[in-house]
Parts: structure tokens; C-alpha cells; sequence
């Protein structure tokens, strides 16, 4: 069917127009070839059968908002993990990666006439091709990335002044030109996110506080600022201005390590105020009763927790879960995209951080949203193998960014920080821990007991010291 740009106009005047149009086409017996203006006002005009016809629709339209879940898990492992740990897995592993990737690539203009490298072996002049790095080495002047597709490999030189951040298992396209068996880059191509990109913000104000790595259990948990925080969320703590932003919190969104866990490094022991890890789950959720139940909470775990130390982890089992009975909570995986009327989050612990700042120079763990920005250019938020963070060999590689989030949030290392890249927010949330003496060897600099809370209706993010 053809449809009149007058009877578009017509369609969006009115107000939810594809909802309108979808309606309208639903309730003709008989499609015409040509939706002209006329008709529709024919169908909302003033006779019985248009009033009757635009009352049902407004009120199939009322319905369906007041169904829409304000909250939704769009991707999480949790009951979809598929992997039993054969080789055979970890191929399904990285050939989705690959094929994932590469789709991505090929949307970018200079990957468009891209070759499979058994092409480029044949080809002297200048080509573009797609492939993951298989191994990076120093040479003089720049590094050797040896790439590999489904059918073949070959060595690539990549100046230092064109790129100097590649790492192993990434996807990348390359446009060179060939010189024997070696291929010279000119440019490198990552997937990366569109430079402008609509944001989707919330319809009304409304806020959501970001937090993590409570550590509840370990000695050096933050009691008090634990006890202020939860004050200034049931409006007794703060200015006017902050008492008016706790009433309109709805949700809390904690990403991982929850509690401080057991035998999780050498010495762990010493550090422990509960050394049962179900109490420390109890504790946990006696301490999370404390906020209002009109809040949804929105718990994931992180290498503390108990469930696989393998990323994508899995939400927690029922066994815990039922610690938290009657309490306004969902749980979710480890990473977890979700949405809140309409803006779209992605929530990661983020253990791989540490993994791009071993493996990049001039990266630092003390600085996560720079690293933030190197998994959006890289469409992946873990992909390094054999290194710090273990990965799970699932069919699905679930640490690919394909879906852009409107926020990024993550934890893990103990900072408060807070960036924008190309229209995403990104957020590393605070710690509610001290420093221990095994953070101090791993160069850990936390600065805890900060809340960041967002108004998803204009994505301004306001840091909270308690």
C-alpha cells in the first residue's frame, strides 16, 4: 500500500501516528491500494462509525502503555548459558565474535569492498580486510599483528603513529597495501559507535542511582556512609534540593560484588568481619530493606559473588535469591543490557578493566572511563583471552556491544568517575569499602561512598557524597 504525505501529516498531528496507522490497517476489511488523506478523515470524521473506530483506538493505545513495562532485560546469560567447555565451544565462541564484528565493520565506509585475506595474498594494490588479531609483537618502529579470517592469516606491520593500542582477539579491518607476505597498514578500522547518536531519554524526570562493590562482609566495609546514604534515600539527609531528588528515585542499580566473598585472594581472611558467605548475603539484604520498597533494586554480581568467576556470569541462584524474598529486587547477569522507559543501559562489573590497562600503554586502571571508551571503539567489553578475566566459551559471545547503550556503567575498581563519549554516558560507580592492604599491592586508589545519580529525562549525572 501507498500512503499520501498529507495522510502521514494527518497521521503524526493526531499523536502517536504509528500507533494510529497500525490501528487503522488492523480494522479494514478490504486494503486499499492508495491511504489518501481523505480516507482517514472518512475513518476519524464525525459520523458513528468514526467516532466508534477512534474510540476503540484510543483506548487499545491507552491499554497498551499502562502493559508496557517500565523496566526490561533486553540481554543477559542467565538461563541461556549454553557451554560445556569443549574446544568446539570455544570456536562458536570467537567465530561469533568474528561474524558479529565483522558485520559492524562492514558498515563502516572504508570496509565496505572489504576482502577475505586469501584475496589479499593475490592483490598488489592498496586493499581493505577484516580479521581477529591473533598475536601482537614489538617491532622497530611499530608492531607486527598476525590477523586470520575463516580461511587464512597474514602478518600485518602497523606504524606507531597510526595505532599502537592493538590487542590480542579483537576485531579489526585494516587498509593497506601488500608487500610480500606482509600487509602495511595505512589505517586502521575498529567498529566503534556512530560520532552523533540520538539519545533516548526517559518522558519524565526521574532518577536512578548508580552504586557498586559494596563488599559487604569485609571489615572495612563503610558502615556509616552506608547509614547516611540510606538517610538522604528516605529523604532525612541533605539539602531541600537533595531531599527532593530521593523522593523521586525508582530505582538503585548495584553492579557487583556485592559482598566481599571467601578465599577470593590470598589472605582474604584476615580481612573478614562475616567469614559465612550465606550471612553475608543476609547482611547484604538486611542492609538493602533499608531502601524505600518503591525502589526497584537492580542486583548483578562481579568476581566477589558467588557464581562463576567466567564472564558472562549468570544472576545468582535461587539458593541466594531467596535471602532477599518479599523485596523489590531483580537480578541480573554479569553484563546485563536492560532499558528504563525507553533509555537503554548496559550494566558490566568490569573485570576486563584491568585487562586493558596491562595490555595498552598509558591506560590505567585508576582512570576506567578511558578504558570505557577503548571497549565502545572496540564494540567489546572483554576481548583479550588468557588474560586477568576469564571468558566462558557460550555460542553467543555476550560482551560484544552491538546494541548502543545510553548509559555504560560499570565498577569493579573502586572509582568514581564519570565521562561522555559520542553521546553515551559513561559511569564507573564508587565502592563502599576502604582500602585493604591486598588493594594496596594491586595499585587499587578507591574513592568510595559516592552515589551518581541520573535524571534519565535530561542524562545529567550529579555525583553524591555521603
Amino acid at each position: 500500500m501507498l500512503i499520501q504525505p498529507e495522510a502521514v501529516d494527518f497521521l503524526i498531528s493526531r499523536g502517536n501516528g504509528i500507533e494510529y496507522c497500525k490501528k487503522v490497517l488492523e480494522g479494514m476489511e478490504k486494503k486499499p491500494l492508495i491511504i489518501s488523506v481523505d480516507l482517514l478523515k472518512e475513518i476519524f470524521g464525525e459520523g458513528k462509525k468514526a467516532e466508534k473506530i477512534e474510540r476503540k483506538v484510543k483506548v487499545e493505545i491507552r491499554k497498551e502503555s499502562i502493559k508496557e513495562e517500565r523496566f526490561k532485560i533486553l540481554r543477559d546469560v542467565t538461563g541461556n548459558s549454553t557451554c560445556e567447555g569443549k574446544l568446539k565451544d570455544f570456536v562458536d565462541l570467537f567465530r561469533n565474535r568474528f561474524d558479529k564484528l565483522s558485520s559492524l565493520l562492514k558498515k563502516r565506509q572504508e570496509m565496505r569492498n572489504a576482502i577475505p585475506i586469501k584475496k589479499v595474498l593475490r592483490v598488489d594494490d592498496e586493499v581493505a580486510t577484516i580479521g581477529i588479531v591473533k598475536d601482537v609483537r614489538n617491532s622497530k618502529n611499530g608492531i607486527i599483528a598476525e590477523i586470520e579470517d575463516y580461511e587464512d592469516f597474514i602478518s600485518v606491520y602497523i606504524p606507531k603513529e597510526i595505532d599502537f593500542s592493538i590487542v590480542n582477539d579483537e576485531v579489526i579491518g585494516i587498509v593497506g597495501k601488500r608487500k610480500g607476505d606482509l600487509l602495511i597498514a595505512k589505517r586502521i578500522v575498529r567498529p566503534e559507535i556512530p560520532v552523533e547518536r540520538k539519545i533516548r531519554y526517559a518522558n519524565e524526570e526521574k532518577y536512578v542511582v548508580f552504586i557498586s562493590d559494596l563488599h559487604v562482609g569485609s571489615k572495612s566495609f563503610l558502615e556509616d556512609k552506608w547509614k547516611k546514604f540510606i538517610e538522604w534515600i528516605n529523604g532525612k539527609r541533605g539539602g531541600e534540593r537533595q531531599k527532593e531528588v530521593a523522593k523521586k528515585v525508582e530505582y538503585v542499580i548495584i553492579s557487583g560484588d556485592d559482598i566481599e566473598g571467601v578465599g577470593i585472594y590470598p589472605g582474604q581472611e584476615n580481612d573478614l568481619k562475616i567469614e559465612d558467605l550465606y550471612l553475608q548475603y543476609e547482611e547484604l539484604a538486611k542492609k538493602l530493606s533499608d531502601i524505600p520498597p518503591h525502589i526497584k533494586i537492580i542486583i548483578q554480581p562481579g568476581n566477589h559473588d558467588a557464581v562463576r568467576p567466567a564472564l558472562p556470569q549468570p544472576a545468582f541462584e535461587k539458593e541466594i535469591r531467596d535471602l532477599f524474598s518479599g523485596m523489590n529486587i531483580t537480578f541480573i547477569g554479569n553484563p546485563c543490557y536492560f532499558e528504563i522507559d525507553g533509555t537503554i543501559i548496559l550494566s558490566y562489573h568490569g573485570q576486563s578493566i584491568q585487562d586493558f590497562a596491562t595490555c595498552i600503554p598509558n591506560m590505567s586502571q585508576n582512570e576506567p572511563t578511558k578504558i570505557m571508551r577503548e571497549m565502545l571503539k572496540r564494540r567489546h567489553m572483554a576481548p583479550i583471552y588468557g588474560s586477568i578475566s576469564s571468558l566462558a566459551p557460550e555460542k553467543e559471545d555476550y560482551l560484544v556491544i552491538d546494541i548502543i547503550p545510553d548509559i555504560f556503567v560499570t565498577g569493579h575498581v573502586h572509582v568514581t568517575s564519570i565521562d561522555m563519549y559520542r553521546n553515551v554516558l559513561l559511569i564507573n560507580a564508587s565502592a563502599w569499602q576502604s582500602q585493604t592492604e591486598y588493594q594496596k599491592t594491586m595499585n587499587f586508589m578507591p574513592d568510595p561512598a559516592k552515589a551518581i545519580v541520573v535524571n534519565l529525562k535530561n542524562m545529567t549525572p550529579t555525583i553524591l557524597q555521603v
